[in-house]
């Protein structure tokens, strides 16, 4: 409890009261990251979320206190405008104009629509139910809102827990050169390699064309242009690796994919490793991803040990 001016202030309801306002900011901010899909630091939530928590602090001692505290905060320029965008930039921090836009109206757009749901629940159950509604209550029925929100509208729910079920970390070695990826899991992958009939992972070739000799990429673009005349001149190790895989599928049929043999493909999930060592990796070069959540596609034949 504090004095202000000779009134009591119990500091209980307003510290709760802002902890769950930070922990409800802090999950509007995850919210706009998942629609937005801007990658930041779990961290950079829980901060920007402060931000609004301590906002809601002393906006709740303020009424307390029946309006002792600076009139400052009350200002619609304060909580409409600088606190928002203060909570933004501690979590996304510097963003081109395009990106931080795109934030800033995803984040208003949620604001405003949770602040109208709140409302109309209120007023219902002001006019048909009179229940009393505590601030603990207001915390879930917040977040309820917020998630219902997400995933509605943008399927934020849904999407993050097929990225937990789904993505991979892959690792593919060969010739001393190792490169880290993300794959799906893609359990409609039959294709398999005609001679050895060993499965076929898919990798977008722009992810590991820094890593493949430069005669093997003209030989790429060779066949991907139809010539099968070419002078097929492979150095080193390629000659036993390289692969040429017909397909009947990613938006194409009767089509050639170009690949090679790896020395190991390893594949993480659930804190275990999955070393395969037949498997062929084919070259896509086109994107797998419009958002850049994956650039390999994996079937589920090489996640058996």
């Amino acid at each position: 409890m504090i004095q202000i001016n000779a009134v009591s202030i119990y500091l209980d309801l307003p510290l709760f009261g802002s902890i769950l306002g930070w922990l409800q900011d802090a999950t509007l901010l995850w919210v706009v990251a998942q629609i937005t899909g801007i990658k930041t630091k779990k961290s950079r939530f829980f901060a920007g979320g402060m931000v609004g928590g301590l906002f809601q602090f002393f906006l709740l001692i303020n009424q307390a206190s029946e309006g002792l505290v600076h009139r400052w905060v009350l200002s619609p320029l304060i909580f409409m405008f600088l606190i928002p965008l203060l909570m933004i930039q501690i979590t996304f921090g510097l963003k081109s104009w395009r990106k931080t836009l795109r934030i800033i109206g995803y984040f208003y757009l949620i604001a405003f629509l949770l602040s109208g749901l709140h409302w109309g629940i209120d007023s219902i159950n002001q006019r048909f139910f009179h229940y009393e509604i505590t601030l603990a209550w207001r915390f879930w029925l917040h977040l309820a809102l917020l998630f219902t929100i997400g995933e509605l509208g943008w399927g934020v729910i849904h999407r993050k827990l097929w990225d937990q079920v789904c993505l991979y970390s892959i690792e593919i070695k060969w010739d001393q050169q190792s490169v880290v990826l993300t794959a799906l899991l893609d359990t409609g992958n039959r294709l398999v390699d005609p001679l050895t009939k060993v499965p076929v992972v898919i990798v977008e070739l722009n992810e590991i064309r820094r890593l493949i000799p430069k005669a093997i990429l003209e030989t790429i673009d060779q066949l991907q242009q139809g010539r099968f005349d070419y002078d097929w001149d492979l150095p080193g190790t390629w000659g036993e690796r390289f692969r040429l895989l017909p397909f009947n599928s990613l938006g194409k049929d009767n089509g050639l994919l170009v690949g090679f043999r790896p020395d190991q493909l390893v594949v993480k999930y659930e804190q275990e490793e999955v070393v395969n060592q037949n498997v062929i990796v084919g070259f896509y070069q086109q994107k797998l991803s419009a958002e850049g959540n994956f650039c390999a596609l994996i079937p589920p034949t090489v996640l058996n040990k």
